[in-house]
């Protein structure tokens, strides 16, 4: 099984999907009826914008591009 590095630039694509999905379910809670469901899921809104805030920091305070090295998931049969 080989390593695949974490880079910044890996870092910084994760940011700007989680901040797309945060802006798309702002969005959605504007159009939901009941409003414990408004405040639930603006509640994960400002948790997935958290991720991406703590995520964006450590790609900016890193020194290198490579930033550590993970273990890539072995492929099954049926994803192939």
């Amino acid at each position: 099984m080989s390593s695949r590095p974490v880079t910044k630039e890996g870092l910084l694509k994760q940011v700007d999907t989680l901040r797309d999905i945060a802006r798309r379910s702002r969005r959605l809670s504007e159009t939901m009826e009941l409003e414990s469901d408004r405040r639930r899921l603006t509640a994960h809104v400002d948790a997935i914008e958290e991720c991406a805030t703590r995520i964006e920091k450590q790609a900016i305070e890193a020194k290198t591009f490579v930033i550590a090295t993970f273990p890539q998931q072995k492929k099954t049969d049926w994803l192939a």
